[in-house]
């Protein structure tokens, strides 16, 4: 919810490489097609590398290595705008209470993200599935943080636009809010107190 992911990539491929959108998608382990141990999930736990990743992706889509540099920049070119509405709430957000960052990316993608973007700067900490081998998926990342940092469940907000994600949070005893579209920047300002 603060950026944009990797929905949309496989349009762009698609224009680079000539291969179908879902062809794309399903050599990604992307939506529609991605599930808990997919080669998506694996990378996102850090299960396997980026260039591992990688090339599982191009031989499924049949493509080449000379497809490397394409694959790579258009990954990362999804990272590159943050949503309008971003730096104005963490900021806002920041300024009421401490944040903290539940994040489903492999290592490449958080340098890259940390490297490009400030806003990182507003949250307390920041758990990468990578790092702990579990996405938001299961209730490993939410115990990590809570035990790490000794957060009271009931006392905290979680936000996500992913109904899974907010499923697992509620398990977990965290109150939650679907972050469905850029209006949800206002329940977030109401749940936290913020007029």
């Amino acid at each position: 919810m603060l950026l944009p992911g990797l929905i949309g990539v496989e349009d762009k491929l698609q224009h680079s490489t000539a291969k179908s959108a879902e062809l794309i998608a399903k050599a990604m382990g992307s939506y529609p097609y991605y599930e808990v141990d997919n080669k998506l999930d694996k990378l996102l736990k850090g299960n396997i590398s980026y260039p591992q990743y990688r090339a599982s992706f191009l031989e499924t889509a049949g493509l080449s290595d000379n497809y490397i540099d394409i694959f790579d920049h258009h990954c990362l070119q999804m990272f590159d705008s943050p949503y309008v509405y971003t730096e104005a709430l963490l900021k806002n957000v920041a300024t009421h209470c401490q944040l903290y960052l539940l994040s489903d990316h492999c290592e490449v993608w958080v340098e890259y993200i940390t490297n490009k973007h400030s806003f990182f700067e507003y949250f307390t900490a920041i758990v990468w599935s990578y790092e702990i081998a579990a996405t938001k998926k299961s209730s490993a990342p939410f115990t990590a943080i809570l035990e790490k940092y000794q957060l009271d469940p009931a006392s905290c907000l979680f936000v996500d636009d992913n109904l899974d994600n907010i499923a697992n949070a509620r398990e977990m005893g965290l109150q939650v809010l679907y972050f469905k579209n850029p209006a949800s920047v206002e329940q977030v300002y109401a749940a936290i107190g913020i007029c």
